[in-house]
């Protein structure tokens, strides 16, 4: 009988044989087989544990992901996490007190009850009593003061056809006929005025109406008007007002502070029967300490270095993205640098901590928030007491982050969330590191995904661009009116005022019309 002992066989020998035998060369090649044997089981047992961790890890994530809120809150998490015991102790002592002597509950605040826009019409209703004698003796009344109610109505929006009549005069001497001159429009021969195209472009772009739920308004309305029809004026509208976005982007590459982004967006290949094909919308927005609020759009068909190369040509500064290779290629002969984003630095902290409270991803949360908290109390100071408070208290808590980013990245299992987490963040470590040494850098590209998420939540209802072209007019516009929303500009007023002078202003004084722009035009 063989013996087998790990991949080594023992013949000639038994297991009685093995059990009486004394022999030491034996007992010792059966022991050091037993103990390789075990040892690769240990090692086997030990790889199948990680990979199972790593399994429900990637598991409690996705869960995470598809049922949980999107928000990153951090609500709670810094008082909460690593304690010290005598804050722990303290803590406890309070609560206890708090169950046997309860404080008494305090009556709700009722909610106060907001004034009325000032700016809104007033029609006034005065409402008398029944009769000028008091109803108890009979005594005239006499007026003592006047009680004001006021209550909110609503008038559904309403068409009207302007009429312009124009009186024809001839002249008997030579023949010839004079009349006035009809207002230039940017639809020629077309019926609508230019409030009701800002009207169809508000809807579109602003609050997100597609032109057949559009039609259908104004249907109920007794105007029939053809979808066909709304686009063409959309169409035509766009292309009035290209000039003005190439202005806006003129204005928008003389900053030295830019955000960029992009979102993907669908786009109708009329090259190959109408299919759709994957193309991008770029958003470019202007730092907030460097003027007045821009944002432009660029509509690609696609996520190569090549669109922002060519859209940011000529331009030097520096540009505030999150981690997507693409921009840390531009150099532009080393003119562009790139800042990071914290804000998509914490993302992997934040989804691991959601999904099962682990406490080196709190850690890392605790820490990235004492960045931001220091931000709250400074960002409205000029860029250099920003600079110099960052030097001051930033650079510190900053350092000490990188210390313990360092070190865990050396402990933690390689593969695993808080792994990858790590790794994100140390390998822009340069672009993250930026804000402390400039105070017109942000922490993060909030203010380009805030100007993102409009066109975002339209896309659910616009689904696609028609063309490749029609997607540069609607990015041209979504810049436009992106910029007034920025500036606090209200867009119908502003979009109509445009479409009344766009056809007779000179080029040279285009600028006028833009949103921030400070004159009589835009007052």
């Amino acid at each position: 009988m063989n013996i087998c002992a790990g991949k080594r066989i023992i013949s000639g020998m038994d297991i009685t044989e093995l059990l009486s035998t004394n022999d030491p060369d034996t007992l010792r090649q059966l022991a050091l087989s037993l103990l390789e044997e075990n040892r690769k089981k240990d090692a086997s047992l030990s790889e199948k544990d990680h990979q199972i961790h790593l399994m429900r890890e990637a598991l409690m994530l996705a869960r995470q992901q598809r049922f949980d809120r999107q928000a990153e809150s951090f609500s709670g998490l810094q008082c909460s996490l690593f304690e010290e015991d005598a804050d722990a102790d303290i803590a406890s002592a309070e609560t206890q007190l708090a169950r046997l002597l309860p404080e008494p509950e305090e009556k709700k605040a009722r909610p106060v009850r907001k004034i009325l826009p000032e700016h809104l019409v007033r029609e006034e209703t005065v409402i008398g009593p029944d009769s000028c004698a008091c109803p108890d003796c009979g005594q005239p009344l006499r007026h003592i003061r006047d009680e004001i109610s006021e209550r909110l109505d609503y008038i559904p929006a309403q068409f009207v056809v302007k009429r312009y009549v124009r009186p024809q005069y001839g002249c008997e001497g030579c023949q010839r006929v004079v009349s006035g001159r009809l207002p230039a429009q940017i639809i020629p021969k077309g019926i609508p005025e230019p409030g009701l195209v800002a009207q169809v472009l508000v809807s579109k772009f602003c609050d997100r109406q597609p032109l057949y739920h559009q039609q259908q308004v104004f249907a109920r309305a007794g105007v029939e008007l053809p979808v066909s029809t709304l686009a063409g004026w959309v169409g035509t509208a766009c292309v009035w007002l290209m000039p003005l976005a190439e202005l806006l982007r003129t204005e928008l590459l003389s900053r030295p502070v830019l955000h960029a982004d992009e979102t993907p967006l669908q786009i109708l290949n009329t090259k190959k029967d109408g299919k759709a094909q994957n193309g991008y919308l770029w958003a470019y927005v202007s730092g907030e300490t460097t003027g007045d609020s821009v944002v432009c759009f660029d509509c690609q068909p696609g996520r190569a270095a090549r669109y922002p190369e060519a859209w940011l040509a000529g331009w030097s500064g520096t540009l505030v993205t999150d981690g997507y290779a693409v921009y840390h290629s531009l150099k532009n002969g080393g003119s562009i640098i790139n800042a990071g984003c914290w804000a998509h630095a914490r993302r992997g902290f934040a989804a691991l901590y959601k999904a099962n409270r682990d406490p080196h991803a709190g850690t890392a949360l605790k820490m990235i928030h004492g960045l931001y908290s220091l931000e709250k109390k400074i960002r409205h100071r000029s860029p250099e007491k920003i600079r110099q408070w960052r030097q001051r208290y930033a650079k510190p808590q900053l350092d000490a982050l990188w210390a313990w980013l360092t070190s865990q990245a050396q402990k933690c299992a390689p593969g695993s969330a808080l792994h990858k987490a790590i790794k994100y963040v140390l390998s822009h470590k340069m672009e993250l590191s930026r804000f402390v040494d400039d105070g017109a850098l942000p922490l993060d590209n909030n203010r380009c995904e805030r100007a993102i998420r409009q066109v975002v939540m339209g896309r659910n209802t616009w689904l696609f661009a028609g063309s490749l072209q029609a997607g540069h007019r609607a990015a041209a516009v979504m810049g436009l009116l992106e910029t007034e929303r920025l500036n606090g500009v209200e867009p119908y007023g502003w979009l109509k005022l445009v479409l009344e002078r766009l056809p007779s202003l000179p080029e040279e004084r285009l600028h006028e019309l833009l949103p921030f722009a400070k004159n009589p035009l835009n007052n």
